[in-house]
């Protein structure tokens, strides 16, 4: 009988675990001496406002010849106790909402707002839950016979986030990989005019080259030169313009996530001039 074992552990001074026996016993069998003997146990365990709740359950229990020896001790531990709790008044803003809920230290608070709350002197944890707000958590201490007011605040949820709450799952993740295609066309036309650049700088050396190297200023060798100087030079110019305009795209372009532009970057060249052309 689990409260024949409650009552053997309570003369061992082993009160948490006869706290938990008698509980489920009282869950069991309600009885009068049953929540008396629970209040005792929770008093000597440190629950000292649950073991308030339980003395005086036990006092608004019609009084009989079983319970009547055990009256006076529960008047003394009832004003024993209400010195010792602390007591915190729950304010939560928007001041009315729908399906509100509230739990300390995990537990569900059955109070209507507005109403003083007999706590364990302490740390506790306040955490309020409302549809279509996401959930809220305030930190508090209270001390022993003192009284704190705890302000909570609920914030609207999002649409997104609503319905994948109705829906039983998480509100969606934003896709990273969704904030960088706005930023990638800018960084190739930069890279091909970083290409054009280095390009026309080996095509001018060669020509250089080329032209020292030539017997005669009028012979093929030197005409040879002087169209790979001017071509190289035409890239350079095409390849610093084309630097130019990814660098303009990258810091015009949008910081927030937008589909990817399709694309290409190509150069030109003809018989007497060289460029880029764009396609988007």
């Amino acid at each position: 009988m689990l409260f024949v074992q409650g009552a053997k552990l309570a003369r061992q001074g082993r009160w948490e675990e006869a706290r938990a026996l008698y509980a489920r016993s009282l869950e069991i069998k309600p009885a009068p001496l049953t929540r008396y003997s629970l209040g005792v146990a929770q008093k000597e365990s440190g629950h000292l406002a649950d073991a308030l709740a339980s003395f005086r359950a036990f006092l608004a229990e019609p009084m009989t010849s079983t319970t009547a020896p055990y009256l006076g001790p529960a008047r003394e531990a009832v004003a024993a106790l209400e010195g010792r709790v602390g007591r915190a008044t729950i304010a939560v803003r928007p001041g009315k909402v729908d399906g509100l809920t509230l739990a300390v230290d995990g537990e569900p608070l059955r109070v209507a707002l507005g109403q003083v709350v007999e706590l364990d002197p302490g740390a506790h944890e306040l955490v309020a839950r409302a549809p279509g707000f996401r959930a809220a958590a305030s930190r508090f201490t209270v001390g022993a016979g003192a009284s704190v007011e705890v302000p909570i605040t609920l914030a609207p949820v999002t649409a997104s986030a609503a319905q994948a709450s109705a829906a039983g799952g998480l509100p969606p993740v934003a896709d990273s990989s969704d904030a960088s295609p706005s930023r990638t066309l800018p960084i190739v036309v930069m890279g091909v005019g970083g290409a054009f650049v280095t390009g026309g700088a080996v095509l001018g050396l060669s020509g250089l080259k080329q032209a020292s190297s030539a017997r005669t200023s009028g012979g093929a060798d030197a005409s040879a030169a002087r169209a790979k100087g001017i071509i190289g030079d035409v890239l350079g110019g095409v390849g610093i313009a084309t630097v130019g305009i990814g660098l303009y795209l990258l810091l015009n372009s949008d910081p927030a996530p937008s589909a990817p532009r399709s694309g290409s970057v190509g150069p030109w060249v003809s018989a007497s001039s060289a460029g880029v052309e764009m396609r988007l």
